[in-house]
């Protein structure tokens, strides 16, 4: 679970054999931070964190053509991006080349809805969307009821079209001692006491090794399969309703009722 700086520099200084008086770990505090940094970093890029998926919107505006990313979801993490259009949700592929231009140029002022992809920009960092979308991505008018009713106002704009972008959660560098880990803290202290003592060939390296790992390998179980995020396509087996079978299936996801382009009365 996440903890404080503080709380993991104490215990990481008992964890390699220091004093846990904080006057006396002046000296080695940059050092351990350091360790406990990277080893955060690393323990994210070697493993699966399903706790740490989130959903993150950006709504989309008449005629922009470029989005910062969401402050806790960079590009490195996400997984997917769809587009809401109406109640659904749409997925947008990755890319942005001279073929898209070539049909909607977006430099030219191109504007079109629903957008179709979605691409990273080096430039400023921001995520850059193709077609750019029109005013019918912000929300269209409804005019009021005729007579009107003084219980309702007098326009009501429906919900405007957004991205919903998908991934994992970006990790936070810690810096001051209230700051949090984002990962689980047993796991960063234990695997950053390995890594001090393997550096100064401790006896007691090997033993904080297998320590560290029997750590993450219970953590792994608790993080059993019930809760891996599996990928999904509709109509696929496996990945929808088979794998839901303790619910009823979804509309839209495990199949298509009558009406909505589907089945008789399409």
């Amino acid at each position: 679970m996440p903890r404080q700086l503080r709380d993991m520099l104490t215990d990481l200084r008992a964890e390699i054999g220091h004093s846990t008086n904080v006057a006396h770990g002046i000296n080695d505090r940059e050092t351990l931070l350091y360790y406990l940094n990277r080893t955060q970093v690393q323990l994210y890029q070697d493993y699966d964190w399903p706790q740490l998926i989130i959903d993150r919107d950006i709504a989309l505006a008449d005629g922009q053509r470029y989005y910062p990313y969401p402050a806790d979801l960079a590009f490195d993490d996400i997984g997917s991006v769809h587009v809401l259009v109406g109640s659904f949700y749409q997925p947008l592929t990755y890319g942005i080349g001279p073929r898209e231009m070539t049909i909607l140029n977006s430099a030219a002022g191109f504007k079109q809805f629903p957008t179709l992809k979605w691409m990273h920009h080096a430039d400023d960092n921001t995520l850059e969307v193709w077609p750019v979308p029109d005013a019918s991505a912000v929300g269209a008018v409804i005019p009021p009821v005729d007579p009107p009713d003084p219980g309702l106002p007098r326009t009501v704009t429906s919900n405007p079209a957004s991205l919903r972008l998908r991934g994992t959660k970006t990790i936070t560098t810690m810096v001051n001692d209230s700051d949090l880990s984002t990962l689980p803290d047993n796991l960063i202290v234990l695997f950053s006491a390995v890594e001090i003592l393997q550096r100064d060939d401790a006896k007691d390296a090997a033993l904080k090794l297998n320590k560290a790992n029997e750590a993450m390998r219970r953590h792994r179980v608790r993080q059993g399969s019930h809760k891996r995020v599996r990928a999904m396509a509709i109509g696929a087996g496996g990945g929808d309703a088979q794998s839901r079978h303790r619910y009823p299936p979804a509309i839209g996801l495990d199949y298509v009722p009558p009406g909505y382009g589907s089945g008789p009365g399409s």
